[in-house]
């Protein structure tokens, strides 16, 4: 199996993170000696940042989080609204 066609089923079984990464860690791996195990395990670690990363990206957009931009004359300040659009809770 050549790297097109180990890119197409990694991306078949749904690793998508592992596919868009494997010709970096192939380089990686021929550079410096790298056991078996290890390049997986730095595959495998790939896979799942990226599903992490998606998870909360995915998060963050259900909840509705606002991204709010003020620029100034020195810098860019960026702030995260950590409470979702809506009313105020009403309490007990």
């Amino acid at each position: 199996m050549n790297v097109i066609e180990l890119n197409r089923a990694l991306r078949q079984l749904r690793l998508g993170g592992m596919a868009a990464v494997l010709e970096t860690r192939l380089h990686q791996a021929q550079a410096e000696p790298m056991p078996p195990i290890d390049f997986l395990s730095c595959l495998v670690a790939d896979e799942l940042q990226r599903r992490g990363d998606r998870l909360l990206e995915r998060r963050k957009k259900q909840a509705g989080f606002r991204e709010v931009v003020r620029r100034s004359p020195t810098r860019v300040v960026m702030r995260r609204d950590l409470a979702p659009p809506g009313p105020p809770a009403a309490g007990r």
